[in-house]
This record gives structure tokens, C-alpha cells and sequence, in this order.
């Protein structure tokens, strides 16, 4: 159906991009603050874009003198109270108001901040600005702009896209630093946190762990059903492992369901029952992560761990940190992250074999393992 083949989420921007116009006559007019009370960034968006955001946000914090507090959405929340040199984390729906961003109850927080720097803007969090006072109003509009004029010429002319982690330095003016962020460089975990993990996820098995993501807002990104059980029944084949199949959605909820409906062994959800920062803990003691294009993708390159990812349409701006980690993409035409009118996905091209042959390249087993069992 039409419908089905249109991205209208991603259409909501639009209406952050009349926000950001609105911000800019704020800082013309804005409310100003003289007191000198810490430091407030504003980035009410979705997992994907937030992960993206991580490096560029943890070089700023550590370029101020003063207390930095952070706007997030909500199933953010407990995975940005971990960062390195954040004091206090408030909550904030973005341009999406998808349903598991709960509703507008919002804790209540200062009112005056020397400086607010917003890298993405929503409805709710603009209503929250509004009632602050500050000295200094950063806004990331100019480069914003820029970066959309990029994807389009870049797109058109079939070359590669600026990575949108890179574009943040940009957005907070800041120079990249020559050595890559690691995962310990923008995270403040210790063992205790790990444990506490561990204690929470007591999940049967020794062999390896593989955290699985199914879900995507957008129905051309999907694989179907029927192929993940073909590739997780070859996979449980070939080694000892533990499935951990990660989500936060009815929908996804739902694939789980059927998925294990027709397997003859256990794997687990832990659809809506850990939060993000539980699902990062976990995916740095797993051992790999398969799953399509979607915010745990980008969790699990953060996390540094391996792993196998269907792209869906899009200009590709959200690639892997690492070289070793695979990526399988059908999709020819980049600039439709907004529709996708073919008849078919790109999606349907990829086969349990294909994803099943590049685990096993991705893991190391051996070729006698490789060998395809005939489908049950």
C-alpha cells in the first residue's frame, strides 16, 4: 500500500525545522540570564541520531566550567544520566511523539542557565525553553542547513555522505579529536553497574550471546518474519548460543511471538523489560549483535560489538565504527530515506543464507561448519 511505502515520521522534521526558525528570533529577543548557573543542551531526539550525537557532546561537556545538564526523551534518559560530566537529566518527547516516549509529565528544573545550546528541538522541549532564562542561546540551524544541501548533492551524485557524528562537531563548533571516542571515554560504568546487570539478566546458557533487533518505525525497513526464523534456526545449527532478542514496541513484541512460535528452542525478549542503559551493559559482555537498520544498530557499534546489520533506504550517514562489522544493503537509490516506491523492498533480496554466511565470516566458524543444512 502507498501508505506503507511513504516515511511519514520522517516528514515531522519539517515542523522541527519551523522550530528552529522560531529559535533563531528567540535569540534575537530571548529571555537573559546574568547569573552564572551551569550549562543546559538540548537534544530531544531518537535513539539513532542521539547515539550519533555522543562523541561531539562529551568533547563539549568537557570544554565547560561549569555543571551540564541534558534534555533528552525518555526511553534516553537512563542511557544519558551514564555519560561522563552530565549533573542532572530531564525529559522531553521528540518531533516523533512515538508511543513509547511516554507522555508530558516533566520534572521540574531551573529556570535560569548561563548557556543553552540545542542540537535538536521538539515541540515540548521548545515549550520548555520557553521558560528559561539564559545568557547564551547555540542553536544548530546554519550547519543543519548545510548538511541537508550536502545530502542532497552528495546523493545526487552517487558519492559518499558525511557521517552525521561527524556533522555534530560542526553543530557545536568544536574541532573532532584526532583519536576516536571509545566507549569508556563517553560512559561513567564500573563493575557494580555490570553486575547489577548480570543480577537483573540472570539468562540460562554458556555459549555465546547474540542480541537480535527485529523492529523498525518504517515497514520497508523490515525483514520478515519467516527469514529470521530460516537464519536464527542455521545459526543455533552451527554454535552454542543465546538469543537475545532486544525491542520496545507492541510490534516488535509481536515478531518475537511469532518467531518463537516456530522454533524448537528458546530465545528470550527483553522487549520493554530493560531500559537502554541495561541493553548497552548487556551488549558489551555479548559477543555479537544481528539485526536491521534501526537506533540498537547504533547502540551496538558503540557498544564495539560485532555485528551484522540489513540497511534499509537512507544515505547511509549512520555506518559502523568499525571495518570488522558487516553491512548488507540492497537498496540502489540513497536519497529516498523519505519514500520508497518500488513494489517490493530491497529487503526481500536478502536471503538467511547471505546473513547466515556473513555471521559466520563475522564470527570466525570454521568452513566445515558453514556447509547449509536443508531448511526445516
Amino acid at each position: 500500500m502507498l501508505r506503507d511505502k511513504i516515511n511519514w515520521a520522517e516528514f515531522r522534521l519539517f515542523g522541527e525545522i519551523l522550530l528552529l526558525i522560531r529559535l533563531r528570533l528567540k535569540k534575537l529577543f530571548g529571555k537573559v540570564s546574568t547569573k552564572h548557573l551551569g550549562v543546559l543542551v538540548i537534544d530531544t531526539c531518537i535513539i539513532g541520531d542521539f547515539v550519533a550525537t555522543l562523541p561531539a557532546l562529551r568533547v563539549f561537556i568537557e570544554h565547560q566550567t561549569q555543571d551540564v545538564d541534558l534534555v533528552v526523551t525518555p526511553p534516553l534518559k537512563s542511557l544519558a544520566e551514564s555519560i561522563r560530566g552530565i549533573r542532572k537529566v530531564y525529559t522531553a518527547r521528540s518531533i516523533y511523539r512515538r508511543s513509547n516516549q511516554g507522555g508530558e509529565e516533566h520534572e521540574s528544573m531551573p529556570t535560569q542557565y548561563d548557556h543553552v545550546m540545542v542540537l535538536r528541538i521538539s515541540p515540548e522541549s521548545y515549550r520548555i525553553l520557553s521558560s528559561i532564562r539564559y545568557s547564551k542561546l547555540t542553536i544548530y540551524d546554519v550547519p543543519f542547513f548545510k548538511y541537508i544541501g550536502h545530502l542532497i548533492t552528495t546523493t545526487a551524485l552517487k558519492r559518499q555522505v558525511r557521517q552525521w557524528s561527524d556533522v555534530n562537531f560542526e553543530m557545536i563548533g568544536m574541532k573532532k579529536p584526532a583519536r576516536q571516542l571509545g566507549f569508556d571515554d563517553i560512559f561513567d560504568l564500573n563493575e557494580s553497574d555490570y553486575a547489577q546487570m548480570k543480577d537483573l539478566l540472570p539468562l540460562p546458557g554458556h555459549g555465546k550471546k547474540i542480541i537480535v533487533h527485529t523492529g523498525s518505525g518504517w515497514s520497508v525497513k523490515l525483514w520478515n518474519n519467516s527469514k529470521w526464523v530460516e537464519l536464527l534456526r542455521k545459526l543455533n545449527e552451527r554454535g552454542d548460543f543465546t538469543f537475545m532478542v532486544v525491542g520496545g514496541t507492541e510490534f516488535e513484541q509481536k515478531s518475537f511471538e511469532f518467531i518463537q512460535s516456530k522454533l524448537d528452542f528458546t530465545i528470550y525478549s527483553l522487549i520493554n523489560k530493560v531500559d537502554l542503559r541495561t541493553v548497552l551493559l548487556l551488549m558489551r559482555t555479548s559477543d555479537y549483535f544481528v539485526g536491521i537498520d534501526s537506533g540498537p544498530r547504533n547502540l551496538a557499534h558503540l557498544a564495539d560489538l560485532r555485528s551484522v546489520s540489513m540497511l534499509g533506504p537512507s544515505p547511509n550517514n549512520f555506518m559502523p565504527l568499525k571495518r570488522e562489522d558487516v553491512v548488507i544493503d540492497r537498496f540502489t537509490c540513497r536519497c529516498k530515506s523519505l519514500y520508497y516506491l518500488h513494489k517490493t523492498s530491497a529487503m526481500d533480496k536478502i536471503t538467511a543464507d547471505e546473513v547466515c554466511n556473513a555471521f559466520l565470516g563475522l564470527s570466525g566458524i570454521s568452513a566445515s561448519k558453514r556447509a547449509l543444512s536443508p531448511t526445516m
